[in-house]
């Protein structure tokens, strides 16, 4: 007999793992000193174009690429357990660069930057990606969403996970100005460095399961 609360428990605790992970790499409130400095001088309602702006793009690609990862797969032969490995070790550099306080090279370069600095574009560059829809968003996106044990409930999640992140990550990119104003840059970083100490737990994790499955299919 199937326990049916049992079954709800492990469905609450995989959207919250999914959620704390993709929030933790998507990292909203990493972007919003960024978002600050590139939009000094807007106006609010073009600050708010902005956000909207990137938070649709940022769904677009990561939600995107999640549903068409399965596919690629497919073409290019490889295994989820494969990219789960090197999503894994992606995902570790990341956290890395968010333990020391820095934005990842992974997400955002110097040349990038400079070319977001037209008014409404930055929020496809740099703030819709790579800043927030990155290799390492996308990454975890696709192992979550196309995990070889994953039930068509359990993409559903994924998909609300996400879904739910990016309602999150507009709200924190909308009132980032008194939200900056509070936590300051010192604030921001070391928000920055806990989510990488998480990100760099479960890329461990995405890297070892990975790595398990494919000893034991040999």
């Amino acid at each position: 007999m199937v326990d049916h609360h049992y079954l709800l428990f492990e469905t609450i605790l995989f959207f919250l793992t999914v959620t704390a992970a993709i929030f933790a790499v998507l990292n909203p409130i990493g972007a919003v000193p960024t978002l600050m400095i590139l939009t000094e001088n807007y106006t609010l309602r073009e600050r708010n174009r902005v956000v909207i702006k990137s938070i649709i793009v940022a769904g677009g690609m990561i939600i995107g690429f999640m549903l068409i990862g399965v596919y690629i797969f497919s073409v290019l032969g490889i295994d989820i357990s494969d990219f789960k490995v090197a999503g894994g070790i992606l995902l570790f550099k990341v956290a890395f660069d968010m333990l020391q306080g820095k934005t990842s090279n992974t997400k955002l370069t110097e040349q990038e930057k400079e070319e977001g600095l037209e008014r409404e574009a930055i929020g496809i560059v740099p703030i819709g990606t790579p800043l927030l829809a990155g290799p390492g968003s996308i990454t975890t996106a696709i192992i979550y969403f196309n995990n070889v044990s994953s039930t068509p409930v359990d993409k559903l999640v994924v998909l609300l996970a996400i879904l739910v992140i990016l309602l999150i990550s507009f709200a924190i990119l909308k009132f980032s100005v008194p939200l900056f104003s509070r936590l300051g840059k010192t604030g921001s970083l070391i928000i920055s460095r806990i989510m990488g100490l998480l990100l760099a737990s479960i890329a461990v994790e995405f890297i070892t399961t990975g790595l398990l499955t494919i000893v034991t299919t040999f």
